[in-house]
């Protein structure tokens, strides 16, 4: 079995395993998927109560979500309808959806949960997200893979840096929820693969250029966010070859265009986006809806600034992103450093790749450009962000695209570092993502409200911490129950019906410590399945280290 295979199903089939279901975030994204495939219309009328995240626009909810995730979960959607539909009439009768529900006041909205959703519309949550999020993720490590091939001959420091990048950084918790995220980084960074590949092997067939142009622009459909680095690959397709980039440029365009057609059919504008709409009946105050505050102090103004960003574009901007202060050097350092969140604290590995961004710089000056700036200027957009770090979720999913690009420092930094200090770097991230594996936590909320929390908002911009999620919520969390699999849960305890949800209400609040539950027996298959894929590779690592 070649490498590239083994690599993608250790993680496809971890993904599987671990697979979860926030709430609102996924449900915005389920919403449209099934209304797309059930009611062929883009607006959500008939799931808007289901989900907080949900836009307003002349009398109908639409998802606030960017669609490209529900394009492709769509068919698949739609595959799994078409074959449940020959299940025994009994099966579909003993696990159909219940009548029960709970309600949630949210400002002046009501937000209803069902109590049991039936075996079919809980299976499609797993389906829609493996075959997203997981898929997706498990593909990019195999991008990591090949690309390093370019830096690295030996083919366990290729698999090490790999694995590093499915289990060991962002990448694992989102490859597990039915969000935009994972899915969009796949895209972007296939289309720097496919443009690198072009540069090292010297190929000048403009199919290349294009299909790097269409990843790229699929990637922004999936996930705006993504946009920054789509800029950055777009100059880097141009310092490949003027001639050819326009093919680029042409693919990208095409990519996107279901995008501007999309918007044109909703909102008569190719350029509005949905989030532009989002329901402020629910988000009162949590997402200004126009004019920028510098998010310094209230004491401090700039007139200047001011005066620029009132322009009506980059209102239109701040809309779409939700931006409400300009780059905030206090947020830019909890992004990267802090407690809450910062991407070096979740996965203390990529310092490794800051030190071999020096070593790489020295042969590939221009690749390392871009990913420094491609850093740079997350770390410059997301600062302007009210709600920086993420909102209800692990780690800060904001950063998630600049992670597969700094795989590749890493390899040179696995020439030049200690091996030993690499592996206890890399152990750690391991541990700190697995620690995601619990419900979630969200601090900086005032859930009645609906806002930041006053406190939260005085303090960020200072040198204070804030909180430590992983000390104080995940930690004692996994030491009391191990790490969370509602698939495994479920199954071992004789259920069908999986439900993916923390908690998982069909089951009932306390499920499954109420029932058969054994903490860190869930690491067994995981285990097995490792043992089972990368036999070999165990036998020779064991051999060289006896030796």
């Amino acid at each position: 079995m070649k490498n590239e295979v083994k690599i993608f199903l250790s993680l496809f089939l971890l993904y599987l395993l671990f697979v979860q279901w926030y709430g609102w975030n996924e449900e915005s994204n389920f919403a449209l998927t099934r209304a797309i495939a059930e009611e062929k219309r883009f607006e959500i009328d008939s799931f808007a109560n289901q989900t907080g995240d949900r836009a307003i626009f002349s009398g109908h909810y639409y998802s606030d979500k960017d669609p490209g995730l529900s394009f492709l979960a769509s068919p698949v959607y739609t595959i799994w309808k078409f074959a449940y539909n020959f299940s025994p009439e009994n099966f579909k009768s003993e696990h159909t959806a219940s009548e029960e529900y709970v309600t949630e006041l949210v400002s002046n909205a009501t937000i209803v949960t069902s109590t049991d959703r039936g075996f079919f519309t809980f299976s499609s949550m797993i389906l829609v997200t493996v075959f997203t999020s997981g898929l997706f993720s498990s593909l990019t490590a195999v991008l990591v893979y090949k690309i390093s091939g370019y830096f690295l001959k030996k083919q366990s420091y290729r698999i090490l840096i790999a694995l590093t990048y499915g289990i060991g950084t962002l990448a694992f918790p989102y490859a597990l929820h039915f969000m935009t995220h994972a899915t969009a980084v796949f895209f972007v960074f296939l289309s720097f693969y496919l443009l690198f590949k072009i540069k090292s092997e010297r190929l000048k067939e403009s199919k290349y250029f294009i299909l790097a142009g269409l990843a790229a622009g699929f990637g922004i459909v999936v996930d705006r966010l993504v946009i920054l680095i789509a800029a950055l690959i777009a100059i880097y397709s141009f310092s490949l070859s003027r001639r050819y980039s326009l093919g680029f440029l042409i693919g990208l365009i095409l990519a996107v265009l279901p995008f501007f057609l999309f918007n044109y059919s909703i909102f008569g504008n190719p350029f509005d986006l949905a989030s532009s709409y989002i329901d402020r009946q629910i988000w009162r105050t949590a997402y200004p809806s126009s004019v920028l505050s510098l998010g310094f102090s209230n004491e401090e103004s700039n007139v200047v600034t001011m005066s620029l960003l009132n322009t009506d574009v980059v209102k239109k901007i701040t809309e779409h992103f939700h931006f409400i202060s300009t780059p905030n050097p206090y947020v830019m350092m909890r992004l990267l450093l802090y407690p809450y969140r910062g991407l070096l604290f979740y996965s203390p590995i990529l310092l490794a790749s800051l030190i071999g961004l020096f070593f790489m710089f020295k042969k590939y000056r221009t690749e390392t450009i871009l990913i420094i700036l491609g850093l740079i200027l997350l770390l410059l957009m997301i600062s302007m962000r009210k709600t920086w770090w993420g909102g209800y979720g692990f780690g800060n999913r904001y950063l998630l695209p600049i992670v597969p690009f700094l795989m590749l420092p890493l390899a040179f930094a696995l020439n030049k570092i200690n091996k030993k200090l690499v592996i206890v770097f890399l152990s750690v991230s391991i541990l700190i993502n697995f620690l995601g594996l619990q419900p979630a936590e969200e601090f900086a909320y005032d859930w009645v409200a609906m806002d930041i929390n006053p406190n939260w908002l005085a303090n960020q911009n200072s040198f204070q911490i804030l909180s430590n999620p992983l000390r104080e919520h995940y930690l004692p969390l996994t030491l009391q129950y191990g790490p969370r699999s509602g698939i495994f849960e479920h199954l071992v305890n004789g259920y069908a019906s999986i439900d993916i949800r923390f908690p998982p209400l069909s089951k009932g609040i306390d499920f499954p410590f109420s029932k058969f539950h054994i903490p860190f027996l869930v690491l067994l298959p995981i285990f097995l399945i490792e043992i089972i894929i990368w036999n070999k590779e165990i036998i020779g690592w064991v051999k060289n280290a006896v030796r």
